[in-house]
């Protein structure tokens, strides 16, 4: 009888969606979406310095300088010190990643289970960048400005390395509850789908924010009088 349950429990999982799974979402990821488009007032060339560790960390970096290209920047990356590519801009960026579960997810996984929890809302996990930008002048001797733009993440996500605890229907809840305490803490499992999702976004984000500081300072300010228009000169056949 036990080994029918059993069987039935995992077809019934795999008819769900291949395994019980839970699809990563990132729930505000719409707080960190740009408001509006920040070109540049000038053309400039900037060179980007960042050793980013995480496949993350690397995404978001790519995505920001792709995105500084639209806003009328000439990117150059990775950009190394005196070299023979001489640039206007030198912007230094350091992300640093915090990455954990939720005390949640022990009510996810149990009494959760009973109601197939982990499938349909997905455990809880949050994942901050902390992200700091330097504007410096090529000779390294000025900076611009100096600025961290922080971003936490709220996400949902369930696969069956963890869903497959709902056979404590068979268990009267013993597998869940122990689960439930191990679930507490983030699945490494997340860090592998990030950088599908936030390269794009977030570097638009971060690359809007860089524009936005650059135009402020006015260091690159456009130069709104133009060429000088000649003057015309009109000659009085009366006075000839």
């Amino acid at each position: 009888m036990r080994s029918l349950l059993v069987g039935t429990l995992l077809v019934a999982c795999s008819m769900l969606g291949g395994g019980c799974a839970h699809t990563m979402q990132i729930k505000n990821m719409s707080v960190y979406t740009p408001m509006g488009f920040t070109s540049l007032d000038k053309p400039i060339k900037i060179g980007i310095e960042s050793e980013p560790q995480a496949p993350d960390e690397k995404v978001i970096v790519n995505g920001m300088a792709e995105e500084l290209a639209r806003y009328n920047a000439r990117v150059v990356m990775p950009y190394i010190r005196n070299s023979q590519n001489p640039v206007d801009l030198i912007a230094k960026v350091d992300i640093q990643t915090e990455r954990s579960g939720s005390g949640w997810n022990f009510l996810v996984n149990f009494p959760g289970f009973l109601v197939f929890a982990p499938a349909w809302n997905g455990y809880l996990y949050d994942v901050k960048y902390a992200i700091t930008v330097s504007l410096n002048k090529p000779d390294g001797k000025k900076i611009m400005d100096d600025f961290k733009i922080p971003i936490a993440l709220d996400i949902r996500h369930a696969a069956i390395n963890r869903t497959w605890t709902e056979i404590s229907y068979l268990e009267v809840g013993a597998i869940a509850f122990v689960g439930g305490l191990v679930f507490i803490t983030y699945d490494d499992g997340v860090t592998a789908l990030l950088p599908e999702k936030v390269g794009s976004p977030l570097g638009k984000y971060v690359a809007n924010e860089i524009a936005r500081r650059i135009n402020s300072s006015g260091a690159f300010a456009a130069n709104e009088a133009g060429p000088p228009v000649p003057r015309l000169c009109f000659v009085d056949p009366v006075g000839q």
